[in-house]
């Protein structure tokens, strides 16, 4: 054997050595219950999201994986509670993409920077969101609640499940694109916005799809267009707001984290595990038909989303001055 040869060996030889015992926790993991924090109230879209997938989990890797619900300050509170959770794979976070697009910009004073002290694991779902009233409210499409919003001398309030979430910024863009005189109104989750919807508190809100079907197909609200490019399988012969409004498009997600320093080789499998869950035709079908379109991806193809849609809503953000209020 030459030098060079050997050489080659040893080096091999100490890089699988380092590698062992990494790849060994990966084989053990988990061995007590794994929580997935989720930043948001019980009853959205991204509750329902995460109770299948810890339904999933469970069963595919012989351990339970338990739903933490802790909403507040627009997915802040939950999502520093896993930034400060031992990088040791038994604290993930579910949380949506305003949280790490939208938050930094709104937030000066946050004790954390998602992007850097957050490991991407897997783009999971895109959410529909659609445009609701009352069924009280006199107004059947997005151009009439323009209209409408217009003639109020105080305009017309619209709920979402807090600020800076995409549903919010969609009502933003909605106000910045047409005119519209809308006054945002934020909540600690999609549920508790669409109670009061419901109740006539708010007329209108951006909700999820996935949690106001049975309320349009019951007559308890109306549907007016849904934020995305495309209509929703779930909503067909709703039309898209885009259709009315040239350019308009607003697309929601979440996705699953890890604090940063997890070890790749469990980013690596439960990144593996996910997408055997997701991509699984029944459980595809399953939150289908609650309007949420599963999109497992790499972590490095969620890295790059984020960093895309950091720049494009910074910018929305700055341009319409939105601010927290305390």
């Amino acid at each position: 054997m030459t030098f060079t040869l050997r050489r080659t060996v040893l080096t091999l030889g100490l890089a699988m050595a380092a590698l062992a015992p990494t790849l060994a926790l990966a084989q053990t993991w988990p061995s007590k219950p794994v929580r997935i924090i989720l930043p948001y109230s019980p009853g959205g879209s991204a509750d329902i999201l995460a109770r299948t997938l810890a339904q999933k989990l469970g069963a595919s890797m012989g351990q339970q994986f338990i739903v933490e619900n802790k909403p507040g300050a627009s997915g802040n509170i939950g999502t520093e509670a896993a930034v400060n959770a031992a990088p040791d794979g038994y604290t993930l976070l579910l949380t949506a993409d305003s949280n790490f697009t939208v938050n930094p910009h709104i937030y000066p004073d946050m004790r954390f920077n998602p992007v850097k002290d957050l490991a991407p694991i897997s783009q999971l779902a895109r959410i529909g969101v659609g445009l609701v009233v009352n069924a009280a409210v006199p107004v059947n499409n997005v151009t009439e609640l323009v209209a409408y919003s217009k003639t109020r001398p105080d305009g017309l309030s619209f709920g979402s499940p807090g600020t800076g979430t995409p549903h919010h910024l969609a009502g933003e863009l909605l106000k910045q694109m047409t005119g519209a005189k809308l006054v945002h109104i934020p909540y600690k989750g999609g549920g508790p916005a669409l109670n009061d919807v419901l109740g006539n508190q708010v007329p209108a809100a951006f909700i999820a799809l996935a949690v106001v079907g049975p309320h349009v197909q019951s007559g308890k609200l109306k549907l007016l267009g849904v934020t995305q490019a495309a209509r929703s399988t779930t909503a067909a012969s709703t039309p898209t707001i885009g259709e009315t409004i040239k350019g308009y498009e607003v697309t929601s997600w979440l996705g699953l984290f890890a604090p940063v320093g997890t070890s790749p080789a469990i980013v690596s499998r439960v990144n593996a595990e996910v997408k055997k869950a997701l991509l699984d035709p029944a459980t595809a079908q399953e939150l289908g038909a609650r309007a949420l379109e599963v999109v497992a991806s790499s972590p490095a193809e969620l890295a790059e989303r984020i960093a895309v849609e950091n720049e494009r809503w910074g910018k929305l953000i700055k341009d319409t001055k939105i601010v927290v209020t305390p």
